[in-house]
């Protein structure tokens, strides 16, 4: 399992998919309502503006940033597949950053503590797999002596963390890599996006007409205020989740979180905890391409049925 995710052909196999790390309150109603609009309308039937302008005012107004300094993908993974450098990773990570050299984040008694180091730095924040996180300070001190950092903050707006957005307005050396995939519950609708100086040099290199005309039309059509309002929900949703977590009886170890999903330890591989999962139709994110994880580490996305989840392991360890 190189991500999570289940394969499909001609229809999705229904299973309880914790192997996927998304809003535990599901998508937005409000974009459920605009793809049914958008169909009846036909917008698949004209090619989106290649210039995305309106889209990037939404992304801007979300996040009180300069339209300037975004970037708009087909996703995060198509930014990340055209960045043009390699930089330091510290794993265990996201496998498909572009490394110059991986380093290994100390490991603790039940949580993973990363640094940052070399000249530039790819990391996820919160870090998939771990659910750990960059500190704030080691952030601005890593920005302030003029090194490059490149943050993928897929699951910031759902994670219990500050976003480092707002440090694109004072820092040429930041880009922030994005997406909707996660925060939204749409790995569908595929939009990506970047915040930094560095964003414009990275759409030049992207083809035109990325994103299709139903994901545009969708998001033009939302109200930032709305999806802050959504975030800041889901936020309140994954912390409750997470302390729920905390006093919930495990027969594996649990690893601390700031995310919507947590990194858990399991007495046998994590591949053979997936093939008896699946006999019930459940699925979890096995070790596979993280570098620095053993082969009993599983990552599992926060559920609202996660206690289903658990008590299916507890039966089985």
């Amino acid at each position: 399992m190189k991500h999570g995710g289940v394969e499909w052909g001609k229809e999705p196999e229904k299973i309880e998919d914790f192997s996927v790390n998304l809003n535990p309150l599901g998508t937005l109603p409000r974009i459920r309502e605009l793809i049914e609009e958008g169909v009846k309308k036909r917008v698949y039937e004209y090619y989106p503006p290649q210039n995305y302008r309106k889209l990037k005012e939404f992304i801007a107004e979300l996040y009180d940033v300069d339209e300037e300094l975004i970037g708009v993908f087909n996703g995060s993974s198509e930014a990340i597949k055209l960045l043009d450098k390699k930089c330091f990773v510290p794993e265990p990570n996201f496998s498909e950053y572009p490394r110059a050299k991986s380093y290994l984040a100390i490991e603790k008694e039940n949580e993973f503590e990363y640094h940052l180091q070399g000249d530039c730095v790819i990391t996820s924040n919160p870090v998939n797999p771990t659910g750990s996180y960059i500190k704030e300070k080691e952030i601005l001190d890593f920005l302030s002596s003029g090194r490059e950092l490149i943050l993928d903050e897929s699951f910031a707006d759902i994670s219990l963390i500050s976003s480092s957005i707002k440090y694109t307005k004072d820092f040429d050396n930041i880009l922030v890599i994005s997406s909707f995939t996660k925060s939204l519950s749409i790995p569908g609708l595929r939009l990506g996006f970047t915040v930094g100086k560095y964003s414009k040099r990275i759409e030049e290199k992207a083809p035109p007409w990325r994103i299709n005309s139903l994901v545009y039309y969708v998001f033009v059509n939302l109200d930032p205020k709305e999806v802050r309002e959504f975030f800041r929900k889901s936020r309140e949703a994954v912390k409750r989740l997470i302390e729920e977590l905390k006093t919930t009886r495990v027969k594996f170890k649990v690893y601390n979180t700031v995310a919507p999903y947590f990194l858990a330890e399991f007495p046998i591989p994590s591949s053979e905890v997936n093939k008896i999962l699946r006999q019930y139709r459940f699925q979890i994110r096995d070790s596979e391409g993280f570098i620095g994880l053993r082969i009993t580490h599983g990552r599992i996305s926060l559920r609202n049925n996660i206690e289903e989840l658990i008590t299916l392991l507890n039966e089985i360890l």
